[in-house]
């Protein structure tokens, strides 16, 4: 199917948030998703909130050139600090299993597009460390505090 160069351009970059906002700081990503919405973005970008992600996400990044995904992390530092990374570096320093609550979906969701010869977008990824993730609303006031230097970042990838 071909897509014209108008097409093209709205699907370069989509910003694509994980995250359960009913689990405290694991709401990050739709919070970011929120707020990149509010400030507004340019054109062939696109923010979606990914809810808690799995096989699923292989629809939302399917056409895209870019994607950012941004997600709580387990990266054993303070609470509201973030990384960016790659799959491939979360690979060299251990699994992405082990990094994020909702990883294992999106690792199982990138490997199967291997297997099955999928073209994925160039993917970066925003992991922040939460402070909690326990059954309850809002971010606590490290990661909401992290919240708009995280946007700033992110706006400046795309």
């Amino acid at each position: 199917m071909t897509s014209s160069v108008g097409e093209e351009a709205r699907k370069r970059c989509l910003i694509l948030g994980l995250g359960n906002p009913l689990r405290g700081d694991d709401g990050v990503g739709p919070r970011v998703v929120a707020e990149l919405l509010r400030r507004g973005l340019p054109d062939g970008v696109a923010a979606v909130d990914g809810g808690t992600g799995g096989l699923d996400l292989l629809h939302l990044l399917e056409g895209w050139e870019r994607a950012i995904i941004v997600d709580t992390a387990l990266l054993g530092r303070r609470p509201g600090e973030f990384v960016r990374f790659t799959p491939e570096e979360a690979h060299l320093v251990g699994s992405l299993v082990s990094l994020s609550s909702h990883t294992a979906g999106l690792a199982d969701a990138l490997a199967l597009a291997r297997a099955l010869g999928q073209r994925l977008p160039e993917i970066v990824i925003y992991g922040i460390q939460p402070e909690r993730m326990d059954w309850e609303e809002g971010l606590s006031p490290a990661v909401a505090a992290a919240l708009p230097r995280l946007v700033e970042e992110i706006l400046g990838e795309v």
